[in-house]
């Protein structure tokens, strides 16, 4: 190889080297949480009113993601609607449903905590994003105030387990 080659060579491994190394650098920077797309829904409650979820963040957060056609998720709200009342943990849902359809089951089962309602769509979205990966409902997940997912429970929430979850870490 004549030097002219081997000057090539050594230039282009360089450069590929330093771009390498910026675009490393760039999606590292840019690399967004998984509660990045929670804290930037306005989501509508069961009075059609909009509310920032924003207003969650940095706090211990709890998120029961529910739907009126699932029968686990509508024999836990009761429970969850007790667990509420005692817990210095912020408690939402998140109904994957229409308002209509939320307006009508709550007047049968009323939910005491605050409850937001997303499209199907969105709302699985939402949940995976969140750590959902086997996009069942329900499916419950803590944040903790570092805005990180701490746990997540698939399936119908025992509340032993929850209680003996949230002893260990609220007490750090």
């Amino acid at each position: 190889m004549t030097f002219k080659k081997i000057s090539l060579i050594v230039i282009i491994a360089t450069a590929s080297l330093i771009a390498g190394f910026l675009y490393h650098q760039l999606s590292l920077s840019n690399n967004n949480s998984q509660t990045d797309l929670l804290y930037e829904l306005n989501l509508t409650d069961s009075k059609e009113q909009k509310k920032d979820l924003a207003q969650y963040k940095n706090d211990w957060l709890m998120i029961n993601f529910w739907a009126t056609w699932c029968a686990p998720c509508r024999e836990e709200i009761p429970e969850l609607n007790d667990f509420f009342k005692t817990k210095k943990i912020k408690l939402i849902g998140i109904a994957l449903d229409d308002v209509d359809s939320v307006k009508k089951f709550t007047k049968k089962i009323p939910i005491k905590y605050p409850s937001y309602i997303i499209d199907d769509i969105n709302g699985v979205k939402l949940s995976r994003s969140l750590g959902n990966d086997r996009g069942v409902l329900p499916f419950t997940v803590i944040i903790n105030p570092k805005n990180e997912v701490s746990q997540v429970f698939y399936g119908k929430v025992k509340i032993a387990e929850l209680n003996q979850y949230l002893k260990e870490v609220l007490s750090q």
